[in-house]
């Protein structure tokens, strides 16, 4: 995870492990089942926190890696733990990266809170190669439109194919999201606001029934020739 200062997302990661979000690797893996990436394939992980993600991807010995994250901290906490993936400090909306240069490109529970996802998405687009996979996965709102600062299911589909994106995977994993919110409140630690599943800041009661958690893997077009 990047942003959102109000968190100890050193500290939430002693607790829950290094993949701070719903589903950790697992869904990290079923991913991979859709992109089918070849051996060698250039795959950044922006905000990549702590390394979870990264660490999970480099035990296959089939990738390079790169991972962005605003948080100085998080990165020197990844570098500890990764061998080969290269780390950089930036911003997912403004990412100090060339046009066309990755094969696949990871964002995992990210999106939420970031202050400009059209940004966000813009760059995602520009930095992935022609035929390059986007995988996202992170809480949506359920409704039509998007509640509490979150987008909704339509809402980020749309925003994807404005930008020439093919959905190839959708699915929505409310079992996952209630297990990581059970995790973190009995660990002591809040959720973030929007999506707080049931549980405030100060232990309060909140209704999050219209709230669940995505993955999503969708393709950047491959290159034509006349």
């Amino acid at each position: 995870m990047m942003n959102d200062t109000t968190f100890n997302w050193s500290e939430i990661g002693r607790i829950v492990g290094p993949c701070i979000r719903p589903g950790g690797p697992v869904l990290t893996e079923r991913a991979l089942e859709i992109c089918s990436l070849p051996a060698g394939s250039l795959v950044a992980d922006i905000g990549c926190g702590s390394g979870g993600t990264l660490q999970h991807l480099e035990r296959s010995g089939l990738y390079s890696l790169v991972g962005l994250d605003q948080s100085e901290m998080l990165l020197s906490e990844a570098a500890t733990r990764l061998e080969t993936a290269r780390l950089i400090q930036g911003h997912a909306e403004k990412t100090p990266f060339r046009n066309d240069t990755f094969d696949a490109l990871f964002c995992e529970c990210v999106l939420s809170i970031l202050d400009d996802t059209s940004a966000a998405l813009d760059e995602f687009a520009r930095v992935l190669k022609d035929g390059g996979y986007l995988v996202l996965s992170d809480v949506f709102s359920k409704g039509s439109q998007g509640t509490d600062g979150l987008l909704s299911r339509e809402e980020l589909l749309d925003s994807l194919s404005g930008r020439g994106f093919t959905l190839l995977l959708w699915e929505a994993h409310d079992r996952l999201l209630r297990e990581f919110a059970v995790r973190m409140i009995f660990a002591g630690e809040c959720l973030p606001d929007s999506w707080g599943c049931g549980q405030g800041r100060k232990g309060e009661k909140t209704d999050r029934s219209g709230i669940s958690y995505f993955l999503l893997v969708a393709r950047k077009p491959a290159a034509t020739f006349q």
